[in-house]
């Protein structure tokens, strides 16, 4: 997917304000100038230009630009030419109906968008975008979920190398991805393991109850004895023959009633173990969220919080916060479920004690079978005795063959380790490869050594929060500590898997870096960027897209960026605001 250029139309004035045209491949600078030294190049609309980029590839808009009233008198239209597979779109999207988008295919711009494919439904818009962007992907790596690496931003997007403040799992799935390498691996055996410690919990759950299995057999076996001697009392209390065929139905509605009720209690127990779990759970969010204090405290005594401890703590309280959300949701839909079971057995329980109670009338109406009412309750409370009994004589029955199933699933995961550690060895070259594009890049731009490890972690642990099978990525500069080298090398890593991406020739090849080179030292900038779009145009694809001021790089780097047509915009406040990215000053 390339990008063409970019217009800003006025539906009430009928007229385009603003059209932004863009290289097919290269560098494209936003630029951001001002005129004399008392002069502002901030708040000129870089940073909104990309805004918009990203409203027409499938973001919402921010309140900031749907309560502007000059943007909502003025009807503003923000149209983004691309080309897709040879294929040429228009993407348009308005901030007065921000949930509404529109597509045109053909070079032809129409301005009547009565004759643009209208998306009333935003998420069939993103499907869209999707599929110009990431055609035959699969369906677990989202353009929505990339668009973070694809479009960083200096609020959120240069802290490291991985977006801070989300699933790191997800995180190095998105990095995996967009450098062509394994990204499954660790969701495929986290759900084994997941599975592995549903299974190990119930294992607990029943070595926790203390059960003697030789002591509960012994007892299972004296209630059966009382129940045969209750069975043979209740037997020769027949003594009339009118009664025989009631009292038939009164003892199979006795047995149809304890069959529902020893239902009722193995669906209670269940239900109170679910509640259980999503109380632990509760418990482990409550006692992570005691420590939220935390980086208060560092800071307090050391001044600072240290990242690890930052990063270890958030990835706690976020896998909590997750198991909580999922684990708790998923107990809580089967406790429902139960209930629904429980709420037909209950009426079946009800129904059948009204039988039985008929059954009673005629029986203790009888001189001679005065005691067969006692002698049925004491079976009733034999047979519900019993069923406790059989019911942990199951559970502990079960719990071999639950080991046995985590020793499966443990082989299982020994042995997708070990596949995909295989996997993973065959791409030395590639890894070896996507190395050298970052040395490359380190060299050029500092003349020093930069490091870009890639490795497979394939330590095998029942952790919970085990990351097995992650591929995992760290790079390093000289001198990285300081804002500006920490800005340069996340540049430097985005780079590289946009360059190795348009190297083999892979979809989704451009990359926006909003305010990532207002930090770094004005020397290295431009042998950067000079070098990038030296690379784009040899190899005939790919656009990197950055917002700079003037005044961020030397004067002979933005002179020489400026004759090679690197420059895309150039904003000011100049000519009453014209110069503006809208054309005019909106708030």
């Amino acid at each position: 997917m390339n990008f063409e250029n970019l217009i800003v139309y006025s539906k009430s004035e009928n007229k385009i304000l603003k059209e932004y045209k863009f290289n097919s491949f290269g560098v494209n600078i936003i630029l951001g100038e001002k005129r004399d030294n008392n002069d502002e190049t901030n708040g000129v609309g870089k940073t909104t230009m990309i805004d918009c980029i990203s409203f027409l590839l499938g973001r919402t808009i921010s309140d900031y630009y749907q309560n502007s009233s000059q943007l909502l008198e003025k009807d503003i239209y923000i149209i983004l030419s691309i080309t897709s597979n040879e294929e040429f779109i228009h993407l348009c999207r308005t901030f007065n109906e921000p949930k509404v988008g529109y597509t045109l295919f053909g070079k032809k711009l129409e301005l009547d968008f009565s004759t643009w494919t209208r998306y009333n439904n935003i998420p069939k818009y993103k499907q869209f975008i999707q599929d110009i962007s990431l055609k035959d992907n699969p369906e677990d790596i989202t353009f929505a979920a990339l668009r973070e690496y694809v479009m960083r931003d200096e609020k959120t997007g240069f802290n490291d190398i991985i977006i801070s403040n989300r699933s790191a799992l997800k995180q190095y799935q998105y990095l995996g991805f967009l450098f062509d390498l394994p990204y499954e691996t660790e969701i495929i055996l986290k759900k084994l393991r997941e599975s592995q410690n549903v299974l190990g919990n119930k294992v607990k759950l029943i070595e926790s109850m203390g059960y003697n299995i030789a002591d509960l057999k012994l007892v299972e076996e004296k209630i059966k004895d009382s129940l045969k001697d209750l069975e043979k009392r209740i037997s020769t209390s027949k003594t009339i023959e009118h009664y025989n065929e009631n009292l038939e139905k009164y003892n199979n509605n006795k047995s149809r009633l304890n069959e529902v009720q020893s239902s009722i209690f193995e669906y209670e127990h269940i239900i109170k173990q679910y509640n259980e779990n999503i109380e632990n759970l509760q418990r482990k969010v409550n006692e992570i969220k005691k420590v939220d204090d935390l980086e208060e405290f560092y800071n307090e005594l050391v001044g600072h919080f240290p990242k690890n401890v930052k990063k270890n703590f958030l990835d706690i309280r976020e896998f909590y916060d997750f198991m909580l959300e999922s684990r708790g949701r998923f107990f809580k839909n089967k406790i429902s479920e139960i209930n629904l079971e429980l709420e037909n057995l209950y009426k079946e329980s009800s129904i059948i004690k009204e039988k039985i109670e008929k059954n009673s009338k005629i029986l203790k109406s009888s001189d001679f079978i005065g005691d067969l009412s006692s002698l049925m309750e004491q079976k009733k409370d034999k047979e519900v005795e019993l069923a406790h009994i059989q019911l942990r004589l199951s559970d502990y029955n079960k719990k071999n063959d639950i080991n046995a199933e985590i020793n499966q699933i443990q082989q299982e995961i020994i042995r997708l380790t070990e596949i995909k550690n295989e996997e993973f060895l065959a791409l030395n070259e590639q890894i070896k490869s996507i190395q050298l594009i970052f040395k490359n890049l380190v060299q050029v731009t500092y003349k020093q050594k930069g490091y870009l490890e890639i490795e497979f972690n394939n330590k095998i642990t029942a952790h919970k929060n085990a990351n097995t099978g992650r591929v995992l990525f760290k790079c390093s500069i000289p001198d990285e500590n300081s804002h500006g080298r920490l800005h340069m090398k996340i540049n430097m890593f985005d780079l590289t898997w946009l360059i190795y991406r348009i190297i083999n020739k892979l979809n989704l090849n451009f990359l926006i870096h909003d305010g990532s080179y207002s930090n770094p030292d004005p020397y290295v900038k431009g042998i950067l960027l000079k070098y990038i779009h030296k690379i784009l145009l040899e190899y005939g694809q790919g656009q990197y897209f950055v917002t700079l001021n003037a005044t961020e790089l030397l004067p002979e780097d933005l002179e020489e960026l400026d004759k090679m047509g690197c420059i895309c915009a150039k904003l000011d406040r100049l000519e009453n605001d014209n110069n503006r990215f809208f054309g005019f000053k909106f708030s």
